[in-house]
């Protein structure tokens, strides 16, 4: 039978490649989950000075949550990296998005401070879980195929970032808060009443990404297919999941270079090392502006020279996700025929000019806060998918290196929010500043990563 294992005379099973049905419905769990988690993840951003306001304290003091919620998500991450190899994907997946769900339920009903940072660690906890057992499945179900699927993946997490500034926006405060002054009275147009709706839809789209979930993992198991080579290093069909013929001289050479990766201690050649580095680095420090900007863009708007609402600074957060998810749906078109290095370097070009605008003109100047923050929305858009993509040219990408990356990328994240929640209050452009040091370095970063990868012709394992 197709779907059962193989077992050869003194050799263990061999896993078998997964149906095409189970191949669609795991995919759209995926893209489902990545939806709500996208949405999960960015739902405290635009009610942060809400928040600020009903446990009437500092946005220094509440900002604090980020870097819980990044600390705990890093934790999440961590942990998923040690247990993935014992643990079925789905029933990972699925504890995450019931930590999630729990999570959403729970924040707008939480009668202190302390208990908001609870629920906010566990959202954390629950994201980097999350996170680090879904960043590389698209890439094991789909394989050499995956480019324009983990551009998939990012464009439904774009969009589930969305959602929470369009759902929570209704229900913020529409008064300069500045005129009305920081210590609000009972009597102050404070319109937090109603927020626990906007949680409770979002609670409630976790609760159906969950249940299909659920129904995969009663009805459709997944396992793990072969990753691109058996046991001999042959190339597999995919379809028939037997050795595929190649040419002589290409096989004595993929031989000739995993002999040599295999003299390294403990079977990790420099190489390896080396590709895994790169894309700890270059993710991780992406991560920590991606992440950084979608927190503080809506607090920039209202504690700039332009003090905007919190309605209407969530608005342009909005705008920013918005053309984030429109730069990912072009990029998992053009992925099929333009070079993810090409992707990236475009991507990079956006983002520089999206933080100039910010930096020089946003602080007082409407219109050119908009722009700034849609062109940076635009850079933002492909990156993180269009590096997996060339990476996954040269290096087999497995959950430990996808927690590896997570991890440095929230150690770096949750140094931001002190800076930034720091100084936001009094000097709203400290959120350009560590862009463009993320920026910086994610080029310098790249750069060595398309030098160490120029003579690379096997994927490293």
């Amino acid at each position: 039978m197709a779907e059962k294992l193989t077992v050869e005379e003194g050799k263990k099973p061999q896993p078998q490649p997964l149906s095409g049905q189970i191949k669609i419905l795991t995919t759209s769990a995926i893209l489902l989950g990545n939806l709500t988690f996208g949405c999960s993840l960015n739902s405290f951003s635009p009610a942060l000075d809400n928040m600020r306001s009903k446990y009437e304290t500092t946005i220094e003091d509440i900002s604090v949550i980020f870097t819980v919620t990044t600390i705990m998500y890093c934790c999440g991450a961590t942990i998923c990296g040690f247990i993935s190899h014992y643990m079925n994907r789905q029933l990972i997946v699925i504890i995450a998005l019931s930590a999630m769900t729990m999570s959403m339920y729970m924040t707008p009903y939480c009668p202190d401070k302390s208990m908001f940072f609870v629920s906010g660690g566990i959202l954390g906890f629950s994201t980097g879980f999350y996170d680090s057992a879904q960043m590389v499945w698209m890439i094991e179900i789909w394989q050499n195929k995956a480019g324009p699927f983990i551009q998939a993946q990012s464009l439904f997490y774009g969009i589930g970032s969305i959602i929470p500034s369009v759902l929570i926006a209704p229900f913020l405060q529409k008064y300069d808060h500045f005129n009305v002054g920081l210590n609000r009275t009972d009597s102050s147009p404070v319109e937090t009443s109603t927020l626990h709706i906007p949680f409770l839809m979002i609670g409630a789209l976790d609760s159906l990404a969950l249940a299909f979930q659920l129904f995969l993992f009663t009805f459709y198991r997944y396992h793990t297919p072969p990753m691109y080579a058996n046991e001999n290093f042959e190339m597999i069909d995919d379809a028939k999941n037997v050795p595929s013929q190649i040419e002589p001289e290409l096989k004595d050479k993929n031989a000739s270079i995993n002999q040599q990766e295999n003299v390294a201690a403990m079977g990790v050649s420099s190489r390896k090392i080396k590709l895994v580095a790169v894309t700890v680095l270059f993710l991780g420090v992406y991560q920590a502006m991606e992440v950084s900007t979608m927190q503080f863009l809506p607090t920039f708007g209202q504690y700039s020279d332009l003090k905007m609402t919190e309605s209407a600074s969530s608005y342009v957060l909005t705008g920013l996700i918005g053309m984030s998810c429109i730069g990912r749906l072009i990029g998992a078109i053009i992925i099929i025929k333009v070079r993810p290095e090409l992707i990236i370097f475009i991507n990079f070009i956006f983002v520089i000019t999206g933080n100039s605008i910010l930096l020089i003109w946003a602080n007082d100047n409407l219109p050119m806060f908009w722009l700034g923050s849609m062109i940076l929305g635009m850079g933002f858009s492909t990156i993180f998918p269009g590096f997996c993509a060339f990476m996954e040219k040269y290096l087999v990408l497995t959950t430990s290196i996808a927690s590896s990356v997570l991890v440095f990328g929230s150690l770096v994240s949750s140094i931001y929010p002190f800076i930034i929640g720091k100084f936001i209050e009094r000097h709203a452009v400290v959120l350009t500043y560590t862009n463009l040091f993320s920026t910086s370095a994610g080029i310098v970063v790249m750069i060595w990563g398309y030098k160490s990868t120029r003579n690379i012709v096997s994927r490293v394992r």
